[in-house]
């Protein structure tokens, strides 16, 4: 935005920026412009070689602790290997990074090293993700709440206030398509991933403790069996009926989402908690085996 007005500024006083350019030239030297040319291209602020050298150490290592503790915590003795792993790589990367670089000039493949640090986010937002789910067990044991409520109330806002506020932001900068894919991106990502790899994750868990607790047997993969609550259900089918409210309220208003379809959203979103809370307290949030 910053951009686009200065652009328009220099368009609409073309005289201003002739005279920035002469008043340039006749300050500096052709020599001078040269030379700062040069060193602007030699010299990167974002670049440091030593805080690069130290992450290489740190991230692999970070990362194989934190799948370690996710997946493997009994046997502290599988750490070993993959530290040593990581410490090799470390090693490779380092003397790739000596070799390539310098203090004032950045590598070519700079973009590994944003598709590592990205790699190293993930791994932070999963320990986080982990130590917030055992906050909500221990706080769901101590006032005996349901994991369902749990979820649906105190999870649910806490992991989508981010996702609020970005697409709130991305709209406000005039990105209003965006913002509403985003809307549905997001949770159909949740909603097909997160299942189908949680899902995935748990039956192949299941079948590899059965054998070895009976290593005889072979790989046999089952179902696997969840409870189901009637507030998952409610939520459920709350998501259905907006789901299909959109789908006809949308069209009806000539494709334009206005502030009545917003308040139409929100009261949903409010009668389903309500609903769930009153079940849940009521006693008849019993499980249904699926």
């Amino acid at each position: 935005m910053a951009v686009s007005a200065e652009q328009r500024h220099e368009r609409a006083n073309p005289e201003e920026r002739v005279q920035q350019f002469s008043d340039r030239a006749i300050v500096d030297s052709p020599e001078q412009i040269a030379a700062d040319k040069a060193e602007s291209e030699k010299c990167d602020d974002d670049w440091r070689r030593w805080l690069v050298c130290i992450q290489l150490f740190m991230a692999p290592a970070f990362m194989v602790v934190i799948l370690w503790a996710n997946t493997d915590q009994e046997h502290p003795r599988a750490l070993l290997r993959p530290l040593l792993i990581a410490l090799a790589v470390s090693g490779a990367g380092l003397l790739l990074v000596l070799g390539t670089t310098s203090a004032a000039r950045p590598p070519r493949w700079r973009l590994v090293l944003c598709l590592l640090g990205f790699a190293v986010s993930i791994a932070w937002i999963s320990s986080i993700a982990n130590e917030v789910v055992g906050v909500l067990k221990a706080l769901g044991v101590i006032l005996n709440i349901s994991d369902a409520i749990l979820g649906l109330t105190i999870f649910a806002v806490g992991n989508s206030c981010g996702d609020l506020v970005a697409n709130i932001t991305v709209a406000k900068l005039g990105y209003p398509v965006m913002a509403l894919s985003a809307c549905f991106g997001g949770p159909m990502l949740n909603i097909l991933l997160g299942i189908g790899i949680s899902g995935m994750y748990l039956i192949l868990t299941a079948a590899r403790d059965k054998v070895d607790k009976h290593p005889g047997k072979k790989w046999k993969i089952k179902p696997y069996h969840i409870d189901v609550s009637k507030t998952l259900l409610i939520s459920g089918g709350t998501l259905l009926v907006t789901l299909v409210v959109l789908l006809v309220v949308i069209p009806i208003k000539k494709w334009r989402m206005d502030r009545s379809l917003g308040w139409i959203l929100i009261t949903i979103w409010l009668v389903s908690t309500i609903a769930n809370v009153a079940v849940e307290l009521s006693g008849l949030g019993t499980t249904l085996n699926s």
